[in-house]
Order: C-alpha cells, then sequence, then structure tokens
C-alpha cells in the first residue's frame, strides 16, 4: 500500500491541532516562562499567538493549495524549485518533531515524579516507545485515544482557570523582572506552545476535504488554545509566585495546590499525565507522516522504503519506527528548557522558508486554486506573511544573541 486512509473530519483534525499545542505547551513550559519574565508572562502569551497567528495563515493558505502530508517540504520546493531549500525544510521539520516529542516526553516525566520517584529519562523513553506503538496500530485507534486525552487536558485548564479566576485582580500582568527583554525572551519559550498548528498540515492525506478542513483546523486550534493560555497564564501568576512557578517541574500542579489544596495538586498532576501523553502520541503522529511523504518515489529526499503503508494497519511503519529513534537522542538532553529552545530555533527558521514561499507563490501562481486566503492584502502581497517572515527572523536572531 502507498496510500493513508481519510478517516478526519474538521473536529477530529482540530482536536488534534488543540491536543498538541495544548500539550506541548502550558502543560510543559509555563513555569520556565514565568520564571523568565514574572508576571508579563501573560503579555508574552499573546505575543507569541500574534507571531503564531501569522505564520498559521500562511500555512492554512498554502495547505489548501498543496493538501499533502508532506507540507512545508512541498510548499518550499513548489515556490522556490530548490532541492537544497526544501532538503532543508524537510530535515528541519522532521528534527523539530523529534526533538518537541524528546521535551513533552520530559515533562511527563516531571508530572509523574508527584505520584512516584521516577527517572525522568527512562520514563520519557518508555512513552516515547508505547506511543510509536499506537501510531503503528492506526489512525482510527490514534484519533480515538486523542478525542479523550484532549477533552481531559482541556478540563484541566479549565480547572485552573476556575481556581484562578478570583484572584485575577491580583495578579500584576505588567511585572517584568528581566525587563522588555525577559518578555521577549519568554515569549520565544512559550512559543514553543503553539509548534502544533504547523503539524496539522501533515496529516492532509488522513483528512476529508482537506483543501477547507486543513486551513480551518489550523485557525480554529490557534484561537482556541490562545484563550485558554491567557486565561491559565494569569491564574497562574495570581495564585503563585512567579519565581516559585519557575522553578517548578510541575507548574500547573503547583498552581492547582495554591487555588485548591493538595486534592488540586493531584487532580492536575494527573490530568499533566494525559495532556503531555497525548502531544507526543499526535507528535509521533504528525512527524511520521511528514517523513513518508518526502520519502515518496517523486521526491526521494530518503529512501521509499520510508514511504511504504503496512498492509493492515494502513499506517507507515518504517517511518513510525525510525522517528520514534530518531526522538531518542534529545531525550537524553534531559533539560526541557534547553530541548525546547532547540525545536523553537530550527522552527522558526522553517516558518521564515514557509512564509517566504506563500509570498512567492502569490506572484509565481496567482491563479491557483486555493481553499482558504490569508487577510490583508496589497494586490497580491500577503501582509501577514511579510509579517510572519519578519517576525520569524526576529525571533531567530533574538534567540542566537542569547547563547
Amino acid at each position: 500500500m502507498s496510500e493513508l486512509r481519510r478517516e478526519l473530519g474538521l473536529t477530529e483534525t482540530v482536536v488534534y491541532g488543540v491536543g498538541l499545542i495544548l500539550g506541548a505547551g502550558i502543560y510543559a513550559i509555563l513555569g520556565e516562562a514565568t520564571g523568565v519574565t514574572g508576571g508579563s508572562v501573560v503579555v508574552s502569551f499573546l505575543l507569541a499567538a500574534a507571531i503564531a497567528a501569522l505564520t498559521g495563515l500562511s500555512y492554512a493558505e498554502l495547505a489548501s493549495v498543496y493538501p499533502k502530508a508532506e507540507g512545508d517540504y512541498v510548499y518550499v520546493r513548489e515556490a522556490f524549485d530548490r532541492e537544497f531549500l526544501s532538503d532543508v525544510t524537510a530535515l528541519g521539520r522532521l528534527s523539530v518533531g523529534a526533538i518537541s516529542s524528546a521535551a513533552v516526553a520530559l515533562a511527563f516525566s516531571g508530572y509523574l515524579s508527584a505520584f512516584v520517584d521516577v527517572p525522568a529519562v527512562p520514563v520519557a523513553l518508555a512513552l516515547v516507545f508505547l506511543t510509536a506503538a499506537v501510531n503503528f496500530w492506526g489512525i482510527d485507534l490514534s484519533t480515538r485515544l486523542n478525542l479523550v486525552f484532549t477533552a481531559v487536558e482541556i478540563a484541566g485548564l479549565l480547572v485552573i482557570v476556575w481556581v484562578g479566576s478570583g484572584s485575577w485582580g491580583e495578579a500584576d500582568v505588567l511585572q517584568a523582572s528581566g525587563g522588555a527583554f525577559g518578555v521577549v525572551h519568554a515569549a520565544f519559550l512559550v512559543f514553543f506552545a503553539y509548534l502544533g498548528f504547523g503539524s496539522v498540515v501533515n496529516l492532509a492525506e488522513e483528512t476529508e476535504d482537506a483543501t477547507v478542513t486543513i486551513p480551518r483546523a489550523i485557525v480554529f486550534s490557534i484561537g482556541i488554545t490562545t484563550v485558554l493560555y491567557v486565561l491559565v497564564g494569569l491564574s497562574a501568576v495570581a495564585l503563585v509566585d512567579p519565581q516559585t512557578l519557575g522553578a517548578s517541574s510541575s507548574p500547573l500542579a503547583a498552581v492547582a495546590r495554591a487555588g485548591w489544596g493538595p486534592a488540586g495538586e493531584t487532580l492536575l498532576a494527573a490530568i499533566a499525565l494525559f495532556s503531555t501523553t497525548n502531544t507526543v502520541l499526535i507528535l509521533q503522529i504528525s512527524t511520521s507522516r511528514l517523513l513518508y511523504g518526502v520519502s515518496k518515489s517523486e521526491y526521494r529526499v530518503f529512501p521509499t522504503t520510508l514511504s511504504r503503508v503496512h498492509g493492515s494497519r494502513g499506517t507507515p511503519h518504517y517511518a513510525v519506527g525510525v522517528v520514534a529513534a530518531g526522538t531518542v537522542p534529545f531525550v537524553f538532553l534531559g533539560d526541557i528548557g534547553l530541548v525546547a529552545g532547540l525545536a523553537n530555533l530550527v522552527l522558526l527558521v522553517v516558518f521564515a522558508l514557509v512564509n517566504g514561499a506563500l509570498l512567492r507563490l502569490r506572484y509565481a501562481r496567482p491563479d491557483a486554486d486555493r481553499g482558504f486566503r490569508a487577510p490583508l492584502n496589497v494586490g497580491r502581497l500577503s501582509l501577514t506573511a511579510v509579517g510572519g517572515l519578519l517576525s520569524s527572523l526576529g525571533l531567530v536572531a533574538f534567540y542566537v544573541t542569547t547563547l
């Protein structure tokens, strides 16, 4: 077999995007970001959301033109006709998938430690291999688990919003312990919270009416998660001292404890296990689909064996195994902040290329069928793509100067 099964509708695709974004961000990186900037982490979330939205609109339009599992790769390839650039894009996205899986698997270990004293790295590795097994079994099982786990993780965030809502007036969202530099630094870190929207395009060949469904799923995913992020961030800094959050390996559990006592801490730690598991699962799925896509005989970026689909399971089994194996080295880094920073840096370069691809294709192929068109245009020029390009390059420059 060489084709994937189309079994995802709009609801399932949005849930994939929301589940991927939420687990990768608020449960994993909130503590690190708050420790950097203090109460103004809420502002950092809004800044990161704006940057994500600009690039998300470019992804949405390009996905409506090229509804392929190889996503970013084919956008850059079609726009610039330069194998080097498209290959760099593919390698970058594959690296981000592996690095992000490792970061969230390590976050899973941190929340598990609330129940039992376990070594972080072996637990993270076990989670990677378990989710790879589910990924191999089939998209139908993965979808069912994703729906359940996403519902659980949203419930957990709503608990945080509920317990913290009465204290919102006490939050000092202008308190920036690191000044403007700290706000931008935290925005760079929490940008990791939005990485999931770019992976939604990798599900295009398993989605019904992908040219319309995928763009909508990207927009809805970013919108839903931004609202939740801002409210949860507001609750967090209202209930817990920012430095305490920064030192915690399970920040949302600490917030729940402050607002609801030990029972709240236990509940949130348990919910976070579902959330981080869900994120690793979807990252493994989307990254393996990308590897499957760029290994097709028409591209030959990787051996065509990786584009084979299992006869009975209907999944790209070889690609699934390679992605899981590629995640392992990054787990051994053991530092969530470091791993998230690496993922951000690589993906921001890819985002710059994707925004550039949209700008180029608006002029090179103006008559291409588009199921979605990014707003705010001057003639054929997309102002949102220009903003996405400049903001991505700006964050790359910021990160490099902090090394």
